[in-house]
């Protein structure tokens, strides 16, 4: 199959109507909660029946694994080189829920082939499409091009932040760069360690009314975490999902809209897009 062709297959399924969704979880700057939530919205996703896959794809700071206690074996770069198959690379947490780490994976596809990235990326489509009804990315902190280029081709980009001024300020210059460099319009924000409703949503009206001033965005508050320390004992303890957290997830999936159907412009005709520089 010639490069135009396999392009044009990859476009058609990703044309297809009620396919996987696509959730990319970023913050600004780390330490904010990102990874627990991405977390979190999966087991809350696979507790309604959904199967869902979380691709760790913070490079070099990869800890999903860490907070569940598991050590994988092989990651998404040994499946990119032949190096194992998509199930050897994938982690069940349970019956509907599993993990890949990432390790350079994203990073090194960028660096081979047109017509390699191209097959690789329709292959490792397929298998997500095959296998699971939401994929949801861990990204790495801030600004990061992996970042930009995931959320980016995301159907539900979700933002992270705390109450911090410097988590705060930059949730907004994430958002800013993302619509500005790839139009990216929609966003939903979460905001993390709240003492209470109220300073939540003073969070989000701090960052949409630069978002509205500055930038073409629309930004969607769809809930906020309350700080727990009970919370921290769970995740040294390696069973991250505590009730109380779990309950505010919950709250969050419930704003998100998750059964709209995915964007004309879908995740990996997007990541291609990035990939091949088009």
């Amino acid at each position: 199959m010639s490069l135009n062709q396999q392009a044009t297959h990859l476009k058609r399924r990703e044309g297809a109507e009620g396919g996987t969704k696509y959730i990319a979880v970023a913050s600004g700057k780390g330490g904010v909660g990102k990874t627990i939530l991405s977390l979190s919205i999966g087991k809350g996703l696979s507790e309604t029946g959904k199967k869902v896959l979380i691709i760790d794809a913070d490079l070099g700071l990869s800890n999903v694994h860490l907070m569940l206690g598991l050590t994988p074996q092989k990651n998404l770069a040994h499946f990119f080189f032949g190096e194992a198959t998509f199930d050897e690379i994938t982690v069940r947490i349970d019956e509907r829920f599993a993990f890949i780490s990432s390790g350079n994976g994203i990073y090194e596809l960028a660096k081979l082939p047109k017509d390699q990235i191209i097959s690789l990326v329709r292959r490792l489509q397929e298998l997500a499409e095959e296998n699971y009804d939401y994929v949801i990315f861990d990204t790495p902190p801030g600004i990061h091009d992996d970042t930009v280029a995931v959320v980016s081709s995301a159907d539900f980009p979700v933002i992270i932040t705390t109450p911090e001024p410097t988590a705060v300020a930059d949730a907004y210059a994430l958002i800013k760069i993302i619509n500005r460099e790839n139009d990216v319009k929609d966003f939903f924000l979460v905001v993390n360690k709240v003492e209470s409703d109220r300073e939540g949503k003073k969070v989000y009206e701090s960052i949409r009314l630069l978002t509205e001033r500055y930038t073409s965005a629309q930004l969607s508050h769809v809930g906020n975490i309350r700080y727990r320390k009970t919370l921290i004992r769970k995740i040294i303890e390696q069973d991250p999902f505590e009730r109380g957290f779990m309950d505010d997830v919950y709250n969050i999936l419930s704003n998100m809209n998750l059964e709209v159907a995915p964007r004309r412009r879908s995740f990996w005709e997007g990541i291609m897009s990035r990939l091949l520089g088009r």
